[in-house]
């Protein structure tokens, strides 16, 4: 029997959350639990540890909102490995790559220029061949 991949998406944009993402996960086969803010993700988290979250910086329509962060800072702090990949639709994506570069994500994701077929085969070579991440740790104050 082939290995159940558990994949976590947190976003806050239902259409996204639910028929992007969630469709073509599940349509995949992974088995998806998805939450649309930082504390429906950190309940998730102390539920299981995911092989896999994909992730929106922004976790509400407030410009500079970093909730996505303070996910993958949770995720550090409980000691999850789980890959990562990170997606925005933000104006500001060098600012939003740059936040989320210490977690080490497999990929970062525009949503304007965002391709179903590519994230499906993105999310299955991540699950596959897992990229080796560094202990993260928790993370230092003043970095986040």
């Amino acid at each position: 029997m082939a290995r159940q991949y558990h994949i976590l998406v947190v976003e806050d944009e239902e259409r996204w959350r639910e028929d992007v993402f969630r469709e073509a996960l599940e349509d995949g086969g992974y088995q998806v639990v998805t939450s649309s803010n930082y504390d429906e993700a950190v309940a998730a988290m102390d539920q299981q540890v995911f092989d896999l979250v994909v992730i929106d910086v922004n976790l509400t329509n407030v410009s500079g909102n970093r909730d996505g962060v303070r996910v993958l800072e949770r995720m550090a702090t409980l000691g999850h490995r789980s890959q990562a990949i990170v997606v925005s639709g933000s104006k500001t994506w060098t600012v939003a790559e740059e936040s989320v570069r210490k977690f080490y994500p497999v990929a970062f994701l525009d949503k304007t220029t965002f391709d179903v077929a590519e994230f499906v085969t993105l999310v299955s070579d991540a699950l596959t061949e897992p990229t080796k991440i560094p202990d993260r740790g928790a993370p230092c104050a003043g970095n986040g």
